[in-house]
């Protein structure tokens, strides 16, 4: 694929095995995800992986994360600006296709093999392999968040959200402290999300480098 600031990342073949097969960076990370809408374009205004990806990381904040948390909750759907947003209900689907004769969860296989080439991009595999379940909490947090604010859902007649209640009987809850349909953030075009994305990332970054380049020397 061609990415936005002109650079190639391959996402199979003998091409991605090369020295610069898969170039990772974060301009366009920040550009593509600001583009990419969440679910699949079904909310009452556009709402891009960058504005989750940064809800995420002031949850992880509020939380009180360690800055290096704080940027692996911003950065954990980074990869989808290679792979792009699919939804869950996509995603079921292609794996029990691919599964139905026997075989492997494909778009699983795919997209993990994508997500751990930018960790470790950015020296966070550690990070993301030692708070894997405080991420996911955070990201079913903005989850609700979303589903709340954003879309049409009426307990009352739609099937429940199932990955809401993973954890236990009782489904994760809704932020109380923020709402995701203020004029403010209605208003706010793609490249405010783009460079609010950035600019938190590298906030964070500088925060984190003695620590990131530790980890990336391993």
């Amino acid at each position: 694929m061609l990415t936005n600031s002109g650079l190639e990342y391959h996402l199979s073949g003998p091409a991605a095995l090369g020295a610069n097969g898969r170039t990772v960076a974060i301009a366009d990370i920040a550009h593509h995800l600001s583009l990419i809408n969440r679910f699949t374009g079904a909310t009452s205004r556009p709402y891009s992986v960058a504005e989750h990806s940064l809800l995420c990381c002031e949850i992880a904040a509020r939380a009180g994360a360690s800055p290096v948390v704080q940027l692996a909750a911003l950065m954990h759907d980074a990869h989808e600006a290679y792979v792009t947003d699919l939804s869950s209900p996509a995603k079921i689907a292609v794996n029990g296709y691919s599964m139905a004769g026997g075989g492997i969860p494909a778009w699983n296989l795919f997209e993990n093999e994508h997500a751990r080439a930018v960790h470790k991009h950015f020296g966070l595999l550690t990070v993301f392999a030692s708070h894997r379940a405080f991420i996911r909490e955070v990201d079913l947090q903005a989850l609700a968040t979303e589903r709340r604010d954003l879309m049409p859902f009426d307990p009352a007649k739609h099937t429940p959200w199932a990955v809401l209640s993973e954890g236990g009987p009782t489904p994760v809850p809704a932020l109380y402290w923020t709402r995701l349909d203020t004029p403010e953030r209605e208003t706010k075009t793609w490249r405010e999300w783009r460079d609010a994305f950035r600019g938190r990332f590298e906030e964070l970054r500088t925060e984190t480098a003695d620590k990131l380049q530790r980890a990336l020397a391993c």
